[in-house]
C-alpha cells in the first residue's frame, strides 16, 4: 500500500552504534528487507564505507534499491540467503569486512501482505516462503508430513506442549480435506486447543512450520561462522532475533568463540587454553525501549547481541 513502509527496522540506532565504529571499510547487511537498517548503516559509514545488502525476497531487493540509490557504488546488493555470506562476500571482490548485521525473522511486509502465507486468518494459499524461489511450501508440510514428523517440528522449532495431539488432529483433518489456506489451520487449532490458549498455540505453530519451510536454524548455524570467518579484526557482529530458539544459537556461537577454555575433551584430562576469537559488546543482549515497543509491538521479543573480532 502507498505510504506503508515495507517494513520498520528493529533496535535501528542501537544495531548501527554497535555495529559502525569507523567510516571506511564494507559493511554486511545479511537480511536487508526494505533497507531501513541499511541506509543507517551507510548514513553512521560516509563517506567511504561500502554496503552488500543480501536478500532472498525479489520484493525487499526491489524496495531497497529505490530506497537507497542515492548511495550509488557504495552500494552492493545481492539475492541469496545469508548462510552463504562467505561466498556472496567473495564474489564481490571485497575484503576488510568491518561489520556484519542479521536481523533475523520475518519483515513486516511478508507479515501483512495476505499472498505471503504467513497469515492466521488469510484465506491465501498457505505459503511461508521466505524466498518464493523455493520450492518447500507451508501446505506441503502441513499437507504431506507424517504425523511423528509433523510433532517434532512442532515440539522441536515451536516449543509447542500439544505437538503430538495437534499433529494427530492436522492430520485427520487433511483426510477430510486438504489444509490449504491458514484459516484452514487456525480452524483446526481452534477446535484443538479451545480459545484459551489460541493465540499463544497459533504463534507456535505457524513459527514452527515457518523455520522448517525456510530452514531457518540451520541457515543461522551458517551464517553466523561464515560472519565470524569474513570480518577482519576488531569488525563486529551484529544479530538481533526473535524468539529462543534462535538468540540460544546466536549466545551458544559467541560464547564459543569467546571461550578461553574447553573442557568438552575428555574428563580425565586438564582443561585446554584456547585463544579467544571474538570480544562480547553486550554484558547480556538490547531490547526495545517502551517508546520503540509503544511504536512498533513487533519490535517487543527483540534482543541484540554483539561481539567484536579479536
Amino acid at each position: 500500500m502507498p505510504g506503508i513502509p515495507y517494513h520498520t527496522p528493529v533496535l535501528a540506532e542501537e544495531a548501527v552504534s554497535f555495529l559502525v565504529n569507523a567510516r571506511e571499510g564494507v559493511f554486511v547487511d545479511g537480511t536487508l528487507g526494505g533497507g531501513g537498517h541499511a541506509e543507517s548503516i551507510l548514513r553512521k559509514s560516509e563517506p567511504h564505507g561500502r554496503l552488500i545488502g543480501i536478500d532472498a525476497d525479489d520484493d525487499a531487493l526491489r524496495v531497497a534499491s529505490q530506497r537507497l540509490a542515492a548511495f550509488g557504488e557504495r552500494l552492493i546488493l545481492r539475492r541469496g540467503n545469508f548462510r552463504d555470506i562467505k561466498e556472496i562476500v567473495a564474489e564481490c571482490g571485497l575484503r576488510n569486512v568491518a561489520g556484519v548485521l542479521l536481523d533475523l525473522g520475518v519483515s513486516s511486509h511478508q507479515l501483512d501482505e495476505p499472498s505471503r502465507g504467513f497469515s492466521f486468518s488469510s484465506d491465501a494459499p498457505l505459503d511461508m516462503r521466505m524466498s518464493l524461489a523455493s520450492s518447500l511450501t507451508a501446505r506441503e508440510v502441513v499437507n504431506t508430513y507424517e504425523e511423528g514428523r509433523l510433532a517434532g517440528i512442532l515440539k522441536d522449532f515451536g516449543e509447542e506442549h500439544n505437538a503430538r495431539k495437534i499433529a494427530r488432529a492436522i492430520v485427520q483433518a487433511r483426510t477430510r480435506k486438504p489444509l490449504d489456506t491458514g484459516k484452514d489451520l487456525t480452524r483446526v487449532l481452534e477446535r484443538t486447543v479451545g480459545d484459551r490458549f489460541l493465540t499463544k498455540t497459533l504463534a507456535r505453530v505457524f513459527q514452527a512450520i515457518r523455520i522448517e519451510v525456510n530452514g531457518e536454524l540451520d541457515s543461522l548455524k551458517r551464517g553466523l561462522s561464515g560472519a565470524l570467518d569474513i570480518l577482519t579484526p576488531g569488525g563486529r557482529l551484529v544479530v538481533i532475533s526473535y524468539h529462543s530458539l534462535e538468540d540460544r544459537i546466536v549466545k551458544e556461537t559467541f560464547r564459543a568463540a569467546s571461550a578461553t577454555t574447553d573442557t568438552t575433551l575428555s574428563k580425565f584430562l586438564p582443561p585446554t587454553v584456547l585463544k579467544p576469537s571474538v570480544l562480547h559488546l553486550t554484558k547480556k543482549f538490547v531490547g526495545p525501549s517502551e517508546s520503540e515497543i509503544r511504536s512498533n509491538p513487533r519490535a517487543r521479543s527483540a534482543k541484540l547481541r554483539a561481539v567484536e573480532k579479536l
